[in-house]
């Protein structure tokens, strides 16, 4: 009797071992199943340490946010980016100078720059059509030699005279006067020449690149678009598939104003001023190749396709005219 009450004891512990078992991997598999429940380990931008960072999407802005608290990675260019601002306007709305330099901890005041935004209302409906004239798939294919040609000036060469011919009796006398100069003066010797110092280049500013126009735009990767623009509150860019470490490339010359990991929801970022007016931003990074205030030609290649905040290894791809999302396929060349 003992030995029977013994083994359905047995029976028991087993049977309730394994109900344990299996609810604890229904758990943990319904935890994998969550990208927001399993973060997963990465590396920063410039592959030193490790972080712990979930997928998140790019998140919405707090409208009714009066104040935003400056923090140490932060540009005034991610800071008007995050919040769909012209970078000039933020700067105006709290007294920052030309420089647009800020310091952590500073509180710049969100409400002041909405009202600020919403006396001088951006229409972007025009925009590729104004600044983009010469945007055709040939002059954006051509858009780098264009530029080239361009920043070098023609010289024009000097006009030569052909020399006048002397009559015999000036040729005697003017080998008679230059027999006697030689004859009375003193070898001199040459004075050096003091060296020239070159002038040193100062570094760039973020008020490089105001007031050019943006000739033309290149793809920044040649790969298949899989999310298309939809407006301020979808996506707000492209999406352009890749393999991880593929390159990415500028669109058009400029300005670096932002490179890292400050703005949830892009991962590595990078942000190129190229006027007054437009701005690029290429996000979801493997690797950031370029540093802030660094001066970027067309087609240079300035990150790596990665997965940073993102499910698969992509590009997103935005263009923002004086702060707002704009359609990056108006102004791509067709391909």
């Amino acid at each position: 009797m003992q030995k029977e009450t013994k083994d359905i004891l047995k029976r028991s512990a087993i049977r309730s071992l394994w109900i344990v078992a299996i609810v604890l991997v229904v758990y943990l598999l319904q935890g994998c199943g969550n990208p927001r429940l399993a973060p997963v380990e990465e590396r920063d931008a410039t592959g030193k340490g490790a972080e712990i960072h979930s997928f998140y999407p790019p998140s919405e802005v707090d409208n009714s946010q009066q104040y935003y608290v400056v923090q140490p990675a932060d540009t005034l260019y991610s800071i008007a980016f995050r919040y769909g601002f012209d970078y000039d306007t933020l700067a105006q709305a709290n007294n920052i100078d030309a420089t647009y330099t800020i310091y952590p901890g500073q509180k710049l005041d969100l409400e002041k720059t909405r009202r600020y935004e919403s006396e001088r209302t951006v229409d972007t409906s025009q925009v590729a059509s104004q600044d983009s004239s010469n945007n055709s798939p040939v002059a954006s294919r051509r858009g780098v030699q264009e530029v080239s040609r361009g920043a070098t000036k023609a010289v024009e060469q000097p006009k030569v005279t052909p020399p006048k011919t002397a009559k015999p009796n000036e040729t005697k006398t003017a080998k008679k006067r230059e027999s006697k100069k030689t004859s009375t003066t003193k070898p001199q010797a040459k004075r050096a020449e003091p060296v020239k110092k070159r002038p040193k280049t100062k570094p760039a500013t973020t008020k490089s690149f105001t007031s050019k126009p943006v000739k033309y735009w290149m793809w920044p990767n040649m790969g298949k678009v899989i999310t298309r623009f939809t407006g301020v509150k979808g996506s707000r860019g492209i999406d352009i598939a890749g393999n991880m470490g593929e390159p990415v490339r500028a669109a058009a010359p400029g300005l670096v104003v932002y490179s890292g990991r400050g703005l949830r929801g892009y991962g590595n970022l990078i942000i190129i001023k190229h006027n007054n007016d437009f701005i690029s931003a290429y996000a979801h990074n493997k690797r950031l190749l370029v540093k802030e205030n660094e001066i970027i030609k067309a087609g240079q290649k300035i990150a790596e396709i990665g997965n940073t905040d993102s499910d698969i290894p992509k590009l997103h791809f935005e263009i923002r005219y004086k702060g707002k999302p704009v359609d990056p396929l108006r102004y791509l060349p067709k391909r």
